[in-house]
């Protein structure tokens, strides 16, 4: 309760579902955290989960911004969640564009969470839900530092997926 996430879109190599990135922005907005959506113009998100996480800041007293300057959403944040994510246009015409997508993001080399922008954190925690393109959604250095929790988040995940899988699957008669 009460501390900046911000989730940040990251250039990278591989075409990603909105998927995790909504999760956390539904599930931080839901916990009372002031979020920050930060992405390059063109990187729009559902407009019903966007207006959830509107929903759920207001209930809780909490802010929501969406920015499209790659630094200014660092500054004060508690929980840096960079990933990288698909433009809308990703399926026009029935079709998933991937090449073009992957094209289109590798134009944005300067959307990586990097140790300097790090810096302007409130001491934050990096996470991602992986697997990470490092080198270019994160450097290594943030990735693998002290404040990364990737691996602990990637553990976790095995953890929820079994209880999910036995709850789905098990015989429980």
């Amino acid at each position: 309760r009460g501390k900046k996430l911000l989730v940040i879109w990251g250039h990278g190599a591989l075409a990603r579902s909105w998927c995790s990135v909504q999760e956390a922005l539904l599930v931080g907005s839901r916990f009372g955290m002031d979020v920050t959506l930060a992405y390059p113009e063109g990187y729009d998100l559902d407009p019903q989960v966007i207006e959830w996480v509107e929903q759920n800041c207001a209930a809780n007293g909490r802010a929501f911004e969406i920015i499209h300057d790659v630094r200014a959403g660092y500054r004060g944040a508690h929980v840096v969640y960079s990933r990288h994510w698909m433009s809308p246009d990703a399926y026009r015409g029935g079709v998933f564009h991937k090449q073009e997508e992957i094209e289109k993001a590798l134009q944005y080399p300067e959307w990586i969470c990097d140790a300097e922008k790090m810096a302007l954190t409130d001491n934050a925690i990096f996470t991602h839900p992986m697997p990470v393109d490092r080198g270019r959604e994160v450097t290594d250095e943030v990735a693998s530092g002290p404040r990364s929790c990737i691996y602990d988040v990637a553990e976790n995940r095995l953890h929820v997926q079994k209880a999910i899988m036995a709850l789905t699957m098990g015989d429980f008669d």
